[in-house]
């Protein structure tokens, strides 16, 4: 009798799933609908990742960038490492940042509410500019103690090291 129960359980139980409509969906990261198709431009020098829509925004970021890495490295550094750029249009921050561990730089594409900042550049320019300043230094730091961490922990040991040796105000002047 036990037997028999089992199986019409079994049989039951598989029939309920098939008959109920079952949702499945994909987990959001980073506030990005899964749907979000992205596209990249991908240089010696930078890979531009932006969704798909943005692509004059992502060439104008690439040209940028190849030619800071071109024309303003003597003033800092001879190191070169490829840099991710993302560009983030679903954010309503207006910022930037870069990264070590993993190596990238992300733009917040919503301007800042208060045309009287932007100046006469567009908002991806700006940060195009100050953004990749900031990759140089991060590239340039790794000589000397932080090229050990560096080589022993990767990008992370990088970090730590540049945190403890470099004050926050440096990377901003």
């Amino acid at each position: 009798m036990l037997i028999i129960f089992r199986i019409y359980m079994k049989r039951l139980f598989a029939l309920l799933l098939f008959l109920l409509p079952l949702t499945i969906s994909a987990q959001h990261f980073g506030g990005n609908p899964p749907s979000l198709k992205w596209r990249q431009i991908n240089t010696d020098t930078v890979r531009v990742i932006f969704p798909a829509g943005l692509e004059a925004q992502g060439q104008r970021v690439s040209d940028i960038v190849h030619y800071l890495n071109r024309y303003t490295r003597s003033s800092i550094g001879n190191l070169q490492q490829k840099v991710n750029i993302v560009l983030q249009n679903q954010t309503l921050e207006s910022n930037g940042f870069v990264q070590l561990g993993p190596f990238k730089s992300e733009f917040y594409l919503a301007p800042p509410p208060s045309p009287l900042e932007l100046g006469s550049l567009q908002w991806e320019e700006q940060l195009a500019l100050h953004e990749y300043r900031h990759v140089l230094q991060n590239m340039n730091f790794r000589q000397g103690i932080s090229k050990v961490f560096a080589y022993l922990g990767g990008e992370l040991g990088q970090a730590a090291v540049t945190n403890i040796a470099v004050p926050n105000w440096f990377w901003e002047r």
